[in-house]
């Protein structure tokens, strides 16, 4: 993510900084909050673009996530503003009998957690980092460097990103895992798509002989994919079929699906990770044992380790005290630009009378600014480079500073 850009600025620009102060967040997300719920609550493509256009227009700036499992939406303003939220993306403000409401640090906490993986099946999942970025990049683009949810979004990710350096390494794809795990004890698997959850869900039945069936060739996992065309053979043979392909219309007819299943002479385990679905669900006089999104993350109840449960909850919770300091934040940044101002103006005059005399002035034009940089910078660097201050200094400024290391 982007540093804060501070540009043609002067202290007195900070006097009225705009502080985050207040912060409201609605959740429909599992398992409150059925999968066929939070499908027809989902907003994509001209439909979230639209939306968002919409709450622009009011002056307001949503974060909004859409996974598998949940929905979030975020917004900088109070609990009375909820109503006109949902009725300028919905136009329907009774959703909020649906959702799971927090303001402000809860809200942020409970955001905090979503990202560095606590709230998701598999603890710690990378994805679901990705994931938030990726919403972030999408639902709060012009302003994701700037203002108060701007600085929200920033700091979640960075708790996010630190909470993931200090667990063990998680296998990527959360519900690819819970998939797999169901499907283990077969000898044959037969994977429907060949995006990332098709993916990592070969990559987690490595042991198993996995057939994959796509709509282009390619490769796999190790895996030469098999014809589209033969998938619906798939459902009739295989003993597990895996689909992990959005079904925006059934992937086949349900004549032709139903037809297939009533000739099978034995179960079948369909594991449907599309969103939406790729299959109706079988009325229980068909062989086959379905199981959605929802029954997926219902099969663990995994819990984060009170450790890292105390660090992302204790780091959200300061971070929050910071980001609502309104005695403090205008007061510091104030400092700040008037020090990187002073280290300007001293320098400028340091070196004005070289350059009128300078045959050629870049060199010199190159040597104040790099003199300048060094100055404003030197602070920074001796605060960090201390042994003492730890890791949490270091995240702190190589998110200030936009160094991803990944």
């Amino acid at each position: 993510m982007a540093p804060l850009m501070l540009s043609n600025t002067s202290a007195t620009d900070f006097e009225d900084f705009e502080l985050v102060q207040r912060l409201t967040s609605l959740s429909f997300a599992y398992p409150e909050v059925s999968s066929d719920r939070r499908l027809s609550l989902s907003l994509t493509g001209t439909d979230l673009e639209a939306a968002l256009n919409r709450l622009r227009s009011t002056g307001r700036h949503i974060f909004l996530l859409s996974t598998c499992l949940r929905l979030e939406i975020a917004w900088i303003d109070g609990p009375d503003s909820i109503e006109d939220v949902l009725t300028c993306l919905y136009g329907d403000e009774s959703l909020s009998d649906l959702a799971t409401v927090r303001h402000d640090d809860e809200a942020f906490i409970y955001l905090c957690r979503i990202a560095a993986g606590l709230c998701s099946p598999v603890i710690g999942e990378p994805e679901v980092l990705r994931q938030f970025r990726k919403a972030v990049s999408t639902t709060h683009e012009s302003e994701k460097t700037a203002g108060p949810m701007g600085r929200v979004l920033e700091a979640v990710v960075s708790v996010g990103r630190s909470a993931r350096h200090r667990m063990d390494d998680v296998p990527t794809g959360s519900l690819a895992i819970l998939a797999a795990r169901a499907a283990a004890s077969f000898e044959q698997v037969a994977i429907l798509g060949a995006g990332a959850m098709a993916r990592a869900t070969a990559e987690n039945l490595a042991d198993t002989d996995i057939s994959v069936f796509a709509r282009r060739s390619t490769r796999l996992a190790g895996h030469e994919t098999r014809p589209w065309a033969d998938a619906l053979d798939a459902l009739g043979k295989f003993p597990v079929v895996i689909s992990t392909v959005p079904g925006s219309s059934r992937l086949f007819s349900n004549d032709a699906f139903f037809g297939v299943l009533s000739r099978r002479d034995e179960p079948l385990l369909l594991i449907d990770l599309g969103m939406p679905p790729g299959f109706d669900r079988p009325d229980p006089g068909h062989p086959v044992r379905y199981l959605g999104v929802d029954e997926v993350a219902s099969s663990v109840h995994a819990r984060p380790s009170v450790e890292i449960e105390e660090y992302v909850v204790n780091r959200a919770a300061s971070t929050w005290r910071r980001l609502a300091a309104s005695d403090r934040v205008g007061v510091v940044i104030a400092a700040m630009v008037g020090q990187a101002e002073a280290a300007v103006n001293e320098e400028v005059e340091r070196f004005v009378k070289r350059l009128e005399t300078a045959a050629d002035p870049e060199p010199l034009l190159r040597q104040l600014a790099h003199t300048v940089a060094r100055r404003v910078l030197h602070p920074s660097i001796s605060y960090v480079g201390s042994a003492e201050r730890g890791a949490e200094a270091v995240e702190i400024f190589a998110e200030a500073f936009g160094v991803d290391d990944g």
